[in-house]
């Protein structure tokens, strides 16, 4: 191999691990300085509930206010969450990051009329687990917010439990 050729293959290859290890890297500061909420998951049709390996998970806060309607798919919302008893549920909704200084908060994208995508609505599962998930009665996710409101799952509590892929029916 030509000297030029080897240097750019091993660049490449630094740079993939440098942009691997920095994403690991930023969710890792998240999980470990991070403000720790319980968010209440909705039922999902279990017909779709599971795809593949991992579940996906709807949440209550993801449903918009009607004035939010007209604003356009793609656009990036902030919802300021409030707790109540065990889980954490919306207390506003905003377009203005200014709006949501010093609260806790989780920013999000909509994805459709009335509904916000969070970047946390699949969970991956061992295969052949996920009707652990999809028969349970309650689901909670625990999240971790960093200081832009980015969430990361840390855990998936299943009927008050966190998710064994173990755990007998």
């Amino acid at each position: 191999m030509k000297s030029s050729v080897r240097i750019a293959f091993w660049a490449i290859v630094a740079a993939q691990l440098v942009f691997l290890v920095g994403f690991i890297g930023v969710r890792e500061v998240a999980l470990h300085t991070g403000t720790e909420v319980v968010l209440q998951t909705i039922p999902v049709d279990p017909r779709s509930l599971l795809q593949g390996d991992y579940a996906i998970l709807e949440y209550e806060i993801a449903r918009l206010p009607e004035w939010m309607d007209a604003f356009s798919v793609g656009r990036i919302i902030y919802v300021v969450l409030q707790e109540e008893g065990d889980v954490w549920t919306s207390s506003s909704y905003t377009e203005e990051r200014s709006h949501v200084a010093g609260k806790v908060f989780i920013k999000g994208r909509i994805d459709r009329i009335g509904h916000a995508d969070f970047g946390i609505g699949t969970y991956f599962v061992p295969e052949g687990t996920g009707h652990i998930v999809e028969l349970a009665q309650d689901v909670k996710v625990v999240v971790i917010l960093d200081r832009d409101g980015n969430a990361v799952i840390k855990d998936v509590l299943v009927d008050g439990e966190s998710f064994d892929p173990d755990r007998k029916e």
